[in-house]
């Protein structure tokens, strides 16, 4: 009985509904190793038309954001799909739940109190009272069974009926009728919980091509590269030889749906690629102001003896506190602004109609490069497929690269590439092979390619040398300082220089060309007598010829240059004589300087040594006055001990004065050899 009237509702749902939408062909997948893919569709429609697209549940948000509409010849009408979550929005406003689509009776129970007709042993026309299910005995012991008793409220009274014996059961009213049948097309529509399809209007007349285009995530392909060396390999840089170099993109399908006879672009770049919840619903926060309300009057209640009613101060505060609350209500709703009504949007104008492809292989703009597949390809969903985008020779130059923080006594096997085609070259891994003199292929390692613009050169090493051994000795850091002084300030350029030597001892029957790479330290740089040196931002690079069956020595060094300028004037006598020490440029007025400064800072030393020593008596004599001080106090001045004890005291506050005397002239003597420094200084001219 159930699959009789949910049937019923079905079929008057495809008689109402407009047609199944049709869809468009996927024509064209432009890839992107940034992660992103443009989806393009495109085929024939006529008239007013709407185009039904299947997509991911999580795509909808990217398409939401960048799907494009083409349509030349007509207009673009509007697009919509089901809600984020359509199920419990088809039943918010139905007078039933989900539960009542469990069964007949459920469904008939929940619209207690609709009109319906029904046919069968019973007909009859009424408003549903209930369903009601009972258990029931069949004949000849045979058990029991269950159905459910119809009850009808008709203009002749309460009328039942067997539900499991009626033939034909029909809602009366329009409007339930109609709620039933767009909760039943709803269902149809989201039957696949993870899809959902968006139906995009085309309005026009007559027969014509449209198309649309949207981005979405979607897998980064990958590049993968081999290259075929040949045997004798050129170690020439001027005369290079062709290696064979074969490029393929690892691509997948996870749309969901099958790719057939579709253009493929591939897209090396990094474009800016943002995100917005554009399915989500999203409301606005609206402040919550009280309600305002008349302030309560409650009148005074006089007996026939009037007594004075003391006031409620419990009553005086909530009169107060409502007042309070309606004034900053009204304040509150003043300062809310007014929501604007929303502006216009101006209709979009139809944009171009698509173009063919560009059969030339490759093409590079300004932010990314582009290769384009001139034959269409086929690849199911879940599929994995390589496609190759590159097939040529490229010149090559084999070297060994010596890179003493991986191998540090081995170099490793490498070739120099140099991009002469017309566009560049991305990113990727490179499987090496070498051919053999038997016309076959040996593999001999892998490498790391990096992007390679046009006209650029890329080192790929797959191989560790085990025939070559080098020894690489860092002599360390040479510091050579020359001056210059003129009126005291000294000008110091201190060049620092580091020496690195290398031993390359090659194999008996084969030449080595050996590029070292040596870290690039800021503020350093070649030496002037070094040269062929190429620079990276982070190494150097130098090259080693070595002969086979010979040790070869090296060298390579760097170097830097520092210039600080000092006021000698401002310095210690000490630090003075120091700074011009450590020169190398020597001369006689430098020596003389130097001869000066040290007598000066001798003498200098030797009265520093005699006011300590003073010094040193004068705190023993302040020290030892404490102690008479204390004994004369206890046996008074006019004791004979007294009288002792105030001559030991004159006594030394005597030679406390010669003391001073002789501190202030030793002071004067080291200021005069301080002055006398500084005006050598002075004097000094490099």
């Amino acid at each position: 009985m159930t699959s009789r009237i949910l049937g019923a509702a079905m079929l008057t749902v495809a008689a109402m509904s407009p047609g199944v939408a049709a869809e468009l062909p996927l024509k064209e997948v432009v890839l992107s190793n940034s992660g992103l893919a443009q989806f393009t569709f495109g085929g024939p429609v006529s008239g007013n038309s709407t185009i039904a697209l299947p997509v991911r549940l999580d795509q909808v948000d990217d398409i939401l954001k960048s799907l494009t509409v083409f349509d030349r010849a007509g207009a673009v009408g509007t697009v919509s799909l089901p809600g984020k979550t359509p199920l419990p929005e088809l039943f918010r406003d139905l007078p039933f739940g989900p539960e009542a689509l469990n069964s007949s009776p459920d469904l008939l129970n929940a619209l207690t109190g609709s009109e319906i007709e029904i046919a069968g042993p019973v007909t009859a026309k009424g408003r549903v009272f209930r369903v009601v299910r009972e258990q029931v005995a069949l004949p000849s012991n045979g058990g029991t069974t269950t159905r459910h008793r119809l009850t009808l409220m008709t203009p002749a009274g309460l009328t039942q009926a067997i539900l499991e014996e009626v033939t034909e059961l029909r809602f009366t009213d329009p409007q339930t009728r109609a709620q039933i049948e767009r909760l039943l097309q709803g269902l149809i529509e989201n039957r696949a919980k993870d899809r959902r399809t968006l139906s995009i209007g085309f309005l026009g007349e007559g027969t014509r091509d449209v198309a649309i285009s949207y981005v979405v995530a979607a897998p980064v392909w990958k590049t993968a590269y081999r290259i075929v060396l040949p045997k004798d390999g050129s170690t020439d840089a001027k005369a290079p030889v062709k290696a064979r170099l074969q490029g393929w993109a690892v691509i997948e399908n996870l749309t969901g749906g099958d790719w057939k006879d579709v253009e493929l672009t591939l897209v090396s770049g990094n474009p800016v690629a943002l995100r917005q919840p554009l399915y989500t619903a999203l409301f606005a926060n609206r402040p919550e102001v009280p309600v305002a309300t008349g302030t309560p009057v409650v009148p005074r209640i006089n007996d026939v003896q009037e007594k004075a009613v003391p006031s409620s101060a419990p009553q005086a505060q909530l009169r107060a506190d409502q007042i309070a609350g309606t004034l900053a209500a009204q304040r509150l709703t003043r300062s809310v602004p007014a929501i604007a009504a929303p502006s216009p949007v101006a209709p979009a104008s139809a944009g171009p109609a698509a173009t063919p492809a560009n059969p030339a292989a490759a093409e590079e703009a300004a932010t990314q490069l582009l290769y384009r597949f001139p034959a269409k390809l086929s690849l199911a969903t879940g599929h994995t497929m390589m496609v190759p985008f590159t097939d040529r020779e490229i010149p090559v130059e084999r070297i060994w690269l010596f890179q003493p923080d991986i191998v540090p006594n081995r170099p490793l096997a490498a070739v120099r590439l140099k991009n002469d085609g017309d566009t560049a070259l991305p990113a990727g891994l490179v499987t090496a092979f070498e051919n053999t003199a038997d016309g076959g292929t040996n593999f001999v390692g892998d490498a790391l390619l990096p992007l390679t613009p046009k006209d650029a050169t890329r080192l790929a090493t797959f191989a560790v040398d085990t025939r070559t051994a080098i020894r690489r000795d860092d002599r360390g850091v040479v510091q050579t300082s020359l001056g210059k002084a003129l009126n005291g300030t000294l000008t110091v350029q201190t060049q620092s220089r580091r020496t690195v030597d290398y031993e390359v001892t090659a194999p008996p029957d084969q030449d080595r060309i050996i590029v070292v790479e040596e870290e690039r330290v800021p503020g350093w740089a070649p030496a002037a007598d070094v040269k062929g040196v190429e620079e990276t931002p982070t190494r150097y690079r130098h090259t080693i010829t070595a002969p086979k069956g010979q040790t070869t020595k090296a060298r390579f060094v760097t170097e830097r240059l520092d210039r600080e300028s000092i006021v000698l004037t401002e310095l210690d006598v000490e630090d003075m004589l120091v700074r011009i020490r450590g020169l190398e440029n020597e001369t006689p007025a430098l020596k003389a300087t130097i001869g000066r400064l040290t007598t000066l800072i001798e003498e200098m030393n030797k009265a520093r040594a005699q006011k300590g020593q003073i010094e040193h008596e004068r705190d023993r004599i302040v020290q030892d006055q404490q102690r008479v001080r204390s004994n004369l106090q206890s046996v008074g001045a006019n004791s004979d001990l007294g009288r002792r004890y105030l001559a030991t005291l004159k006594t030394q506050e005597d030679r406390l004065a010669e003391i001073g005397a002789a501190e202030a002239k030793l002071d004067k003597e080291i200021e005069a050899k301080v002055k006398a420094a500084e005006d050598a200084v002075r004097q000094l001219t490099l």
